[in-house]
């Protein structure tokens, strides 16, 4: 039987039937975007973000679309909200399958210029939060099917840039740190690194707003981009999708960019 008979009978609806996702940074951009095409493939959602009013538009559009979701209030910069979160998705559903590590800050700055404070802001958010958030669901993974974590990292991440001295060294951590959950968890539990570059997101915009000669900055990166565009949400939501699902089933410790070429590029 060939590749394309063997696609033809594939059904690609109900993807995470049954199944529960806890998504962070949820109340807007890729975190929403993963949680509205997570709850249309079947998933039960919950929602977690500091932004109680954008999680609760979150949990409308959900429900609008026939889904099911759960609002839970989350700065994940603090590690007894990372505990709440993941007991609260425990409390309503009983399980875990999926815990996205989505929520992130972009804090600039070069080496001599970062502050203290700037420095562990973005180190307890960007990496910190996600092994908190990997501990405490890790235990309820393992008493169940197994599952999937799936980490947010970046480009700047894999390849460095001018400028982002903490945000990359703590995506850069995230990596390793995904690799090791990958194998000291196998094979129960998948965990798999997302690596976005520039995505077209609220957050992105409002970097934006405080950068003169904005149009012209985003025509120049776009140059830079081998594909020659910004990314979307949805683009990094159907990568998500995929490695929440047993469509990759055989992949873990691995990093996917969702940056239209730029890590090959630079």
């Amino acid at each position: 039987m060939d590749v394309v008979t063997i696609a033809a009978g594939l059904d690609f609806s109900g993807l995470l039937a049954d199944k529960v996702a806890l998504i962070t940074g949820a109340a807007s951009g890729q975190g929403r975007a993963a949680a509205l095409l997570f709850g249309a493939q079947g998933a039960k959602v919950v929602v977690a973000d500091f932004n109680d009013e954008g999680g609760a538009e979150t949990i409308k559009m959900l429900e609008e679309q026939g889904s099911e979701g759960l609002a839970v209030h989350a700065d994940v910069s603090v590690r007894v909200d990372v505990d709440a979160m993941v007991d609260a998705t425990m409390e309503r559903y009983g399980r875990l399958d999926v815990l996205y590590n989505n929520a992130a800050v972009q804090m600039s700055g070069r080496v001599v210029d970062c502050t203290d404070d700037e420095w562990d802001l973005t180190i307890a958010t960007n990496l910190s939060a996600i092994f908190w958030a990997c501990r405490s669901a890790l235990p309820h993974l393992l008493a169940g099917d197994g599952g999937s974590i799936i980490n947010t990292a970046s480009t700047l991440g894999l390849i460095g840039s001018e400028g982002y001295a903490a945000y990359g060294a703590a995506k850069a951590g995230l990596v390793l740190l995904t690799k090791q959950i990958a194998v000291e968890y196998g094979p129960a539990v998948r965990a798999n690194v997302i690596a976005p570059g520039s995505i077209d997101t609220p957050r992105f915009r409002k970097v934006l707003d405080s950068t003169p000669g904005a149009q012209d900055f985003v025509e120049g990166l776009k140059r830079t981009i081998p594909v020659r565009r910004l990314g979307t949400a949805d683009d990094v939501a159907r990568i998500a999708l995929f490695l929440a699902s047993d469509l990759s089933s055989y992949v873990s410790g691995a990093v996917l960019p969702a940056d239209g070429g730029l890590a090959v590029y630079r």
